[in-house]
């Protein structure tokens, strides 16, 4: 056994050292001729066209794969026929006419015309068999052709057709109240709300103290009379000089703003600026409660106080809508009435309306209150907790105080990182209640 084995590993050893002797020669005649190495391989390997016959591969489209032998100078349509007869002798349906061949590796489109030297097919190589398919027809794509039924035509099509979807009439999505008049409202409910519960806390003093100071820097008259006398050297009257400092809390410039907005105003009692005396009210003996004891000086009185000076402040900045003015003028009311009427409904038109025409009721007038407990808007923000904790913090008493003073304020506080979540909230169940109360309308 192992003799046989010793020949075999020899015969095998003395095979590959000749063919590498065969390998290094060849490599050398290549080096001293100049022609390289694989241009030599090329030439070793016969050519198809100098070969008599030579195989070529052909894929049908069922996947059989039909090998043949061919001549050089056979040509396409031929070698088309034959592989034809080989896959579809049976078929009389395909015929050699409705196919063609594919060059495999190239992707290349064979003429049936053509030789297969002209198409440089090699030995080995493999045709594919496509089948051609039959050009559509070019659609008539005239204007007559292209016109769709008429709204008639598709009326009388569908007549006998059940209704499975009717269309539903939308809601209006119009707010029929002013937002900015509503997040007053609430607001104000916010603010009494925030007061009764920082009464009972340490620090209740600390902050009726705050509040009280800014309601009387609010009243305390202008002291500059630098800028009194520079208003009137201007042409404007004392009292309104005084009215616009007070209103703008003594800038000059606003002042001289807000007096040129109002030069046509009437200098009568419009121009009264409110007068609260806060010693007397918060802490004098002639205020008492029903029981007749004195009502003592507390966040929730100065609160009320303060809420109170910017009513009387937001009459003292009444201007009417020329807009509401010039409609109700068509409908046939003098302009001084239109005027009165706007002022006790704040601007607007309906209740302005109504009030001209003999009604007085309560419900017309511009006022400025919070919601009412019973309303489903009160119940959808007093409940929410994160506008509950709110409540507790004074920062936020401060910032609902300073809303309500001036409305511009609420781009400060809506970018403040602890203000502005709430406010976001307050905005968001307002919208979202709302949205609630119109669709049941809607619905009902």
């Amino acid at each position: 056994m192992l003799p046989w084995i010793r020949e075999h590993i020899v015969d095998a050893w003395h095979s590959r050292k000749s063919s590498r002797a065969q390998r290094r020669s060849l490599i050398l005649s290549s080096i001293r001729s100049g022609v390289p190495e694989n241009r030599n391989n090329a030439m070793l390997m016969p050519s198809s066209s100098t070969l008599e016959t030579f195989t070529i591969k052909i894929i049908s489209l069922e996947g059989s794969v039909f090998e043949t032998t061919v001549k050089p100078e056979f040509t396409i349509e031929k070698v088309k026929t034959t592989a034809m007869k080989h896959f579809y002798d049976q078929d009389e349906s395909k015929t050699a006419s409705s196919f063609r061949l594919v060059h495999a590796n190239n992707f290349k489109v064979l003429d049936d015309d053509h030789k297969l030297t002209e198409e440089d097919c090699q030995n080995f190589d493999e045709l594919l068999l496509s089948e051609i398919r039959p050009l559509e027809g070019k659609e008539n794509l005239s204007k007559e052709n292209l016109k769709g039924p008429t709204e008639d035509e598709i009326l009388n099509a569908t007549a006998d057709l059940p209704i499975k979807n009717p269309s539903r009439p939308m809601p209006n999505s119009s707010c029929p109240v002013d937002f900015q008049q509503e997040i007053h409202k609430i607001l104000i409910t916010l603010v009494q709300a925030s007061a009764k519960i920082l009464m009972y806390s340490p620090d209740a003093d600390k902050f009726y103290k705050n509040i009280r100071e800014r309601l009387e820097t609010r009243y305390k008259p202008p002291s500059d009379p630098k800028a009194v006398k520079y208003l009137m050297d201007m042409g404007f009257t004392e009292n309104k000089v005084i009215k616009a400092l007070r209103l703008r809390k003594m800038n000059t410039a606003e002042a001289l703003e807000w007096l040129i907005e109002h030069e046509d105003d009437e200098d009568e009692e419009d121009l009264q600026l409110p007068v609260l005396d806060l010693d007397s009210i918060m802490a004098g003996p002639s205020t008492s409660d029903e029981t007749g004891s004195s009502i003592e000086p507390n966040l929730i009185n100065i609160v009320a106080l303060t809420l109170e000076s910017f009513r009387q402040y937001k009459k003292l900045e009444f201007k009417p809508s020329p807009k509401i003015v010039h409609s109700l003028q068509e409908m046939g009311f003098e302009e001084k009435k239109i005027i009165e009427a706007l002022k006790v409904t704040g601007n607007n038109q309906s209740n302005a309306c109504e009030w001209l025409l003999g009604e007085r009721r309560r419900s017309l007038q511009d006022l400025d209150e919070g919601i009412k407990p019973e309303e489903p808007i009160y119940k959808a923000i007093m409940t929410n907790p994160h506008i509950q904790l709110s409540l507790t913090n004074p920062k936020f008493l401060h910032a609902y105080l300073s809303i309500l003073e001036t409305p511009s304020s609420t781009n400060l506080w809506i970018n403040d990182p602890e203000v502005s979540p709430v406010l976001s909230q307050i905005f968001k169940t307002y919208h979202a209640e709302k949205h609630a109360l119109d669709m049941g309308q809607f619905n009902s």
